[in-house]
Order: C-alpha cells, then sequence, then structure tokens
C-alpha cells in the first residue's frame, strides 16, 4: 500500500520538468506538510508585500545591482532577517513560513525568499548549488554572486569562491562548474536532503519519512528510494516499503548493500504475507 501525499501543484511541476516553476510555492507546499491549512496564498501575499516596499524606492531604469540594495536594505536593515547560526539546524529555518515568521532561515530557504523577491524586482537571479553553502547568482559582464545567509552580501567570483571554500573546506580553488546555474529540481532535492538530515539527525523518522516520500520523487538517485524503503520499514509500514526497496535493487543489482537490502525487502514481503 502506497501512501498518498496531498495535492502540490507547483511541486508537481517541478517534477514534470517545468523550466520556470516558483520554488517559493514549492517550499510553502513542503511546509504545508508539517503545518496542516497552511494558506499557501496568503504566505505568497506576504512574499508580494515585501517586494513592494523595495519596489517602490528603485528608480526607473535602474541598475540591478542598485534594486539588490533596495531588497537588502527592507530585508536585513528595515525587517531584521538573518542567518541563524546559533540554531542552524532547527526545522524551523527550513519552513519558509516559519522564516517569514521569524525572520531567520538556512542558506537555501533564505535564497528561494530572495529568488522570490528579486524577480519581483525584475531581476532574475539563478540557484548556485554550491558545496556547504546555497548562493545566488546574477549574470553580467562578470557574475555577481549573492549570499542571502549574510546579509545579502554581494560577491565577485573570486570573493565567493573563497567564501564556498572556506565553509566547504574544499582542498584548492572552488571549480567554475561548482558555482553555475542549476535547474529547479536540483534546488528542491537540496532542500529536502535538508530537511531529512535534521529529522533523521533527531530521530524524528515519521517527519523524515513526510520528506523522503518527496525527495524519492524529486531525486534521480536511487539511494534516495532505498532510503524511502528504509524509513518505511523503520516505522513498521512494510507495505510502503516494497517498492523502492525493489527499485533500487533493480537500480543498484550490484550495490554493496544489495544482499543487505534483499534481505530486507523479502523480510516486509513476509511480514506483508502473514498479514494477509
Amino acid at each position: 500500500m502506497r501512501a498518498r501525499r496531498p495535492p502540490s501543484p507547483e511541486f508537481d511541476r517541478v517534477l514534470a520538468g517545468e523550466p520556470r516553476p516558483d520554488l517559493a510555492r514549492v517550499a510553502l507546499e513542503i511546509a504545508r506538510d508539517f503545518h496542516p491549512g497552511l494558506d499557501v496564498d496568503s504566505q505568497i501575499a506576504r512574499i508580494d508585500a515585501l517586494a513592494a516596499r523595495a519596489r517602490i524606492r528603485r528608480r526607473e531604469g535602474s541598475h540591478p545591482l542598485q534594486a539588490l540594495g533596495q531588497l537588502n536594505w527592507v530585508l536585513y536593515v528595515e525587517d531584521g532577517f538573518d542567518g541563524d547560526a546559533e540554531d542552524y539546524f532547527d526545522p524551523r529555518n527550513s519552513m519558509l513560513n516559519e522564516v517569514l515568521d521569524r525572520r531567520l532561515g538556512i542558506p537555501i530557504s533564505l535564497s528561494i525568499l530572495y529568488q522570490a523577491l528579486a524577480g519581483r524586482l525584475g531581476v532574475e537571479l539563478a540557484a548556485v548549488n554550491s558545496p556547504s553553502h546555497f548562493v545566488l547568482r546574477l549574470e553580467g559582464e562578470a557574475p555577481t554572486f549573492i549570499d542571502p545567509f549574510h546579509r545579502g552580501d554581494l560577491l565577485s567570483l573570486d570573493a565567493c569562491r573563497r567564501r564556498i571554500g572556506e565553509l566547504s573546506g574544499w582542498p584548492g580553488p572552488i571549480p567554475a562548474a561548482k558555482l553555475a546555474p542549476c535547474e529547479p529540481r536540483a534546488v528542491v532535492a537540496r532542500m529536502l536532503r535538508n530537511l531529512k538530515g535534521i529529522h533523521v539527525g533527531r530521530e524524528d523518522f515519521a517527519s523524515a519519512l513526510v520528506v523522503q516520500r518527496r525527495l524519492a520523487a524529486a531525486s534521480e538517485d536511487p539511494l534516495e528510494r532505498r532510503d524511502l524503503g528504509m524509513l518505511c520499514l523503520q516505522l513498521d509500514r512494510p507495505g510502503e516499503a516494497v517498492d523502492p526497496l525493489e527499485a533500487y535493487l533493480k537500480a543498484r543489482p550490484d550495490a554493496d548493500d544489495a544482499k543487505a537490502v534483499g534481505n530486507l525487502l523479502a523480510a516486509a514481503r513476509s511480514t506483508l504475507a502473514r498479514w494477509n
């Protein structure tokens, strides 16, 4: 028996490969998994209102960096948004509605908010799935990188390389490919992996399963289907474990853990046979 998730139209657009899904809506649909009844449209209206405050200050025809300067003033000076360095792994930092409420977040949640706001000002920013730290990218004669976790810092390519290198411990210069724009699906998968890691770290396996169902759908990595099956077994849901474990073994028949996963799959089938 496979659990069904609630309707999630913007997340489904990501799965369908739509080129420009609204990632703020996706983030809010994910948050709604943990906040039943969350009104996504009302949260979007809050983002609209933030953008409007920056828009009225932007002069007609001004450079995009000037628009980002006005956005930074509204977001970080007037409203006090910031990266939560003190309790980084608080799951609320990954919930966009909570980010709006508490004005705290982690790099990816603040980047999704910042990208949505910049887009409303007519400034298109690309997401950058860089090692250990998520940033945004503005194209130009030379790219400018924006770090929403650090109060919207504007960074040159070299400065961004140094920051990512310091935060990630990457040996040597960060390769250009690691600072290239990424697809929306990669953003969603990273957001979900962060949230999964937080819940697993807290041994909140029920919450991790909610996240993992989406992650197994969003990611092409067979390991995510294996992990979905494992979480189902952890929570005594063998009926939900069979399909993802089978899918993992089909994709990775020679994996180092194939025998162990096969034993778990056999145990799940045996349990189901006894129940029936």
